[in-house]
């Protein structure tokens, strides 16, 4: 029985694994063909059983079991959990392979390597005879979306891919002390019992995840797409010995984007979910666009490698000379002693994230959809102030929508500009002040630096809600100023609002306004700044005399390593 739901969506009754073509493969560039099919021995054939929670897993015991009537069943495992291995494979000593009996008395191999190692032991000689078919798991978690780029399992279905052998992972989803492992194993048993029938396509893994129900209670299989995963990963310091520091940076907090078709919808539906997964990585509509970029090796390059960073103590630490600065810009006089940025459009590019989430508030509770103008009308302020823009009696629920698709999308869509990290490690070479202000909350600022790394590069941040007052009224500025200890005549703040502009204005210190960010370059230039510039090249030009002392960038590394404090870790910045 086949139930489809549109063409990103195939439902299967567990009583029959039928195959047939997505209504939307349409053959073009991007899209291979539909595989052909390859026939495993209708009798006994040999099923290599591996997985990466190690040889004594109970999912490893199940799945065994039940595939125990379908062939000769193999197994080679790891000696000890290596979830998260990935594809990794151990190049520089011999495995260890031991001969253990495992729980229903039959014999298996367990080896001090990698879920990879085990595939490869078995393909190149290991057994008897060659695999005909592997089956890795059943994981005690779930492998769905951007999990399976991680995953020992997975990792170890992939290496069937490139050794020409059918590969199928199996996870249970919430796995927990009292799961019914007997319910994938089924599921395991149906699908196995299907591909011996049917045949299985070729060059493609088999991923599939179980949600945490009865046999009784699933809905069916279903043919997904991978989703996409929200880790809630952060950088935490464990503890801080001398120059050395321990973190730990993986977290629990996981969820998923909420899209129609994928692993995820499918297990939240009550389905199994099967995902047909292949090894071909290349991006076939980039070839397109990049057949025109100027890569002639003769042209020249506009820069030079020059000498390291004065006082540094790592000569890698390598600096870059500009060749040939823009004709027309020259350095500040007198130069700096602070120099105090803003984040939105200035040093974070969160621009389109900005837009697209008033845009999403704005329609899901006011039914408007407004043009971009009227939506950026009043970035650089406090969000409620922004807000109350729109509709005064509903600014409260619009800032609670705005956030809830912010922070849903803000790790995947934010990103420092290009060149910025460099620049900011230049100024703090020189020893000048940095500071941030910004309209965003502290917790939302936290999330900036926790994606991109670079809270330590500030001296000071002064965030929304952190002063009585806020942009365009000078105090948040002033208020950096008086942290940093520097006076106001030698400060300069940079953003790209007209209303950072203003705030530098009022409190009597430089302003600079950038035209990368959310505002049009003539909106800035309006307000009349000191200085407008349109490239970070540009930024550091006017910061220093780059023309005389030729460096514009230091190496990321060597401050990650002697100055890298809490926020990030060692080579965090991206």
């Amino acid at each position: 029985m086949l139930h489809v739901a549109g063409p990103a969506r195939t439902d299967v009754a567990l009583t029959g694994l039928p195959f047939p073509p997505r209504p939307d493969m349409t053959p073009d560039r991007s899209i291979p063909s539909i595989p052909s099919l390859v026939h495993l021995p209708a009798r006994r054939p040999v099923i290599l059983v591996t997985n990466d929670d190690g040889v004594d897993s109970p999912g490893l015991l199940a799945v065994k079991r039940a595939l125990d009537p379908l062939g000769d069943v193999r197994v080679i495992a790891p000696d000890r959990n290596r979830t998260g291995a990935a594809r990794s494979i151990t190049m520089r000593s011999p495995l260890w392979v031991e001969e253990v009996s495992l729980a229903d008395g039959s014999v298996g191999h367990a080896t001090d390597g990698t879920p990879v190692d085990c595939v490869r032991l078995a393909a190149l000689g290991l057994l008897d005879r060659q695999p005909d078919l592997i089956v890795s798991g059943i994981n005690l978690s779930g492998n769905l979306g951007d999990d399976v780029t991680y995953s020992g399992t997975v990792a170890a279905a992939f290496e069937g891919i490139m050794l020409g052998v059918p590969a199928i992972a199996f996870s249970a989803d919430g796995y927990h002390d009292d799961y019914d492992l007997d319910v994938p194993a089924r599921v395991a048993h149906l699908l196995v019992r299907t591909v011996l029938e049917r045949g299985f396509p070729t060059k493609t893994l088999l991923n599939v995840n179980c949600p945490d129900l009865s046999w009784d209670d699933l809905n069916g299989v279903r043919l997904t797409t991978l989703g996409r995963r929200i880790y809630g990963d952060r950088v935490q310091l464990q503890e801080t010995d001398g120059r050395r520091r321990r973190y730990f940076i993986y977290g629990d907090d996981l969820s998923y984007h909420q899209e129609n078709g994928t692993d995820f919808d499918a297990i939240h539906d009550g389905y199994v979910s099967l995902t047909p997964i292949h090894f071909d990585l290349t991006s076939h509509d980039a070839i397109g666009l990049l057949e025109d970029w100027p890569l002639d090796l003769r042209r020249p390059l506009g820069w030079e490698p020059a000498e390291t960073l004065p006082g540094a103590s790592d000569p890698s630490a390598a600096a870059v000379r500009l060749a040939t600065p823009p004709a027309g810009d020259s350095p500040m006089s007198p130069l700096p002693e602070s120099v105090i940025f803003d984040l939105d459009g200035t040093v974070l590019d969160s621009v389109e994230l900005i837009v697209d989430s008033f845009a999403h508030a704005v329609r899901e509770v006011l039914g408007l959809e407004l043009p971009r103008g009227d939506l950026i009308r009043g970035v650089g302020r406090p969000l409620l102030e922004q807000m109350a823009c729109f509709d005064q009696e509903r600014a409260e629920e619009l800032v609670t929508v705005y956030r809830e698709f912010n922070h849903r999308e803000h790790d995947l869509r934010v990103s420092l500009y290009p060149g910025i990290a460099d620049l900011l490690l230049w100024l703090r070479a020189r020893g000048i002040a940095l500071g941030l202000v910004t309209s965003k909350s502290r917790d939302v600022t936290e999330m900036a630096f926790r994606a991109t790394g670079i809270g330590p590069l500030f001296d000071t941040v002064v965030c929304a809600g952190e002063t009585e007052r806020h942009k365009p009224h000078p105090d948040p500025l002033l208020r950096a100023v008086e942290l940093l200890g520097r006076g106001v005549e030698g400060a300069v703040y940079v953003g790209d609002s007209p209303f950072d502009v203003e705030a530098a204005q009022r409190a009597g210190m430089g302003s600079v306004g950038v035209t990368w960010g959310v505002f049009p370059a003539k909106d800035v230039a309006a307000r009349k700044p000191d200085h407008l510039v349109e490239s970070i090249e540009a930024l550091g030009i006017l910061l220093g005399d780059v023309r005389k002392s030729g460096l514009v960038a230091a190496d990321s590394a060597r401050f990650a390593r002697e100055e890298g404090g809490e926020g990030a870790a060692p080579g965090s910045l991206r």
